[in-house]
């Protein structure tokens, strides 16, 4: 009888466990907090937050159900908390500001700082003929070297170089030329008799692979290059199904002579170079996947996918007209962007639009794709739709929508390139 009542009471306990999983599993955090705000216990008047401890704790015991958070000490879980409630009184105060076109919503960085967010989630570093500009302007040389060294090892190195470029205004080639970049440009405006459709997404034509996540590592340079190629590739072969690309041998093995630095980031322009020096092969997802760390190259076991003659194309600076046109004649694009700010790391949805929000090449920091593009009828505002690799827990199911036709909202069309494939 004994025995009967322990296996009982097993069984009862696992079927708790299993229904609590799957509950936190299709519940989002911020759907928890907002049901705090539907029944009044979260409360904004006047400008002020109503937000009491009992219902601080309630929320950050989901956060830590969820997330499977487990901290070293009191001490450290003291300080994750200070810092997740921090971002809770922030996004509760943007969403109840009704005049904003998107959402924001906690989520798993909810107890990670900006700096460590920025270390940990992207990876867009300076590339090498920047930097030969600069040091050929500097006169303290090895100083600016080590803090290029470090730029994406530490992100308040990061923010003070960003500054110090800002003001000594150095100009990188490309972007030195942009007036008469420009000025091609309204004189090929002018003379354009093609107009674009007014909706195109990629998605619909089945050639866009899963959203992926980078984990703690800054290699969206190498997810975003993958993402394209297996679009292009797709499209080129016309499959029926997306063979999926290896990140993890652009971290592993386009680093030293191609200038990326595994999970210290890399643009796209190298990787291409990487992959163009290997005869335009790379290794399938599955036969050399990703581990969220730099491990070495890899050559041995590995099915490599033949893409043909890899060549890459950079868009002129600040031209969305033409990204929008490269899109639907060649594929989708990869962008450089600058997240730097909580709005990215808590969108949750609608097309996110921020007021002077940098655009400069020296302040891209993040790496996505482009694979469409729409248009809002109730917000009445144009949009990108924009592939991240932070997971669907981010985002619109890790999409993102950002407001196009906006100056080069963000730097969208900063660093856009794309591949062909012949």
């Amino acid at each position: 009888m004994k025995l009967y009542v322990i296996l009982f009471t097993l069984i009862l306990l696992i079927s708790f466990c299993t229904s609590t999983d799957q509950l936190l599993a299709r519940r989002s955090l911020q759907d928890y907090v907002d049901h705090f705000v539907d029944t009044g216990k979260i409360q904004f008047r006047g400008g002020t937050l109503k937000l009491n401890d009992t219902v601080i704790r309630q929320i950050w015991s989901f956060f830590k159900a969820k997330y499977h958070r487990l901290y070293s000490s009191n001490g450290e879980e003291g300080e994750r908390l200070r810092i997740f409630v921090k971002h809770l009184k922030y996004v509760l105060k943007s969403n109840f500001e009704k005049s904003h076109t998107y959402q924001l919503g906690l989520n798993q960085f909810s107890d990670w700082t900006l700096a460590e967010f920025d270390a940990l989630k992207k990876g867009l570093k300076v590339p090498l003929r920047l930097r030969r500009n600069i040091m050929d302007d500097e006169s303290d040389e090895g100083a600016l070297q080590r803090s290029l060294t470090r730029l994406y090892q530490r992100h308040d190195d990061s923010r003070r170089l960003k500054q110090n470029l800002q003001k000594r205004r150095y100009k990188d080639r490309r972007f030195s030329d942009d007036w008469f970049d420009k000025l091609l440009n309204q004189e090929r405006d002018n003379n354009d008799t093609n107009p674009l459709p007014n909706v195109f997404d990629w998605r619909t034509k089945n050639v866009v692979s899963p959203i992926k996540n980078q984990g703690r590592c800054g290699s969206c340079y190498a997810f975003a290059s993958v993402a394209v190629l297996e679009t292009v590739y797709a499209i080129k072969t016309n499959a029926e199904k997306v063979t999926e690309f290896s990140p993890q041998q652009i971290v592993d093995c386009s680093s030293e002579e191609y200038d990326n630095s595994g999970c210290f980031g890399g643009l796209f322009q190298p990787t291409m170079n990487y992959l163009i020096g290997k005869g335009g092969k790379i290794a399938t997802d599955t036969s050399y996947p990703y581990i969220g760390k730099q491990d070495s190259c890899r050559t041995d076991g590995i099915n490599e996918i033949d893409l043909g003659q890899v060549e890459y194309v950079d868009i002129p600076v600040g031209d969305e007209k033409q990204m929008a046109e490269a899109l639907i004649k060649n594929g989708p694009i990869f962008i450089g962007l600058d997240a730097d700010s909580e709005l990215f790391m808590f969108y949750q949805s609608g097309i996110l639009k921020i007021d002077s929000c940098p655009n400069g090449r020296y302040d891209m920091d993040h790496a996505m794709v482009v694979v469409g593009y729409a248009y809002d009828e109730e917000l009445k505002l144009p949009y990108w739709i924009i592939k991240n690799s932070w997971g669907t827990g981010w985002g619109e199911s890790g999409y993102l929508r950002l407001v196009k036709d906006a100056d080069n909202m963000c730097g969208i069309a900063t660093m856009a390139s794309y591949a062909k494939l012949t």
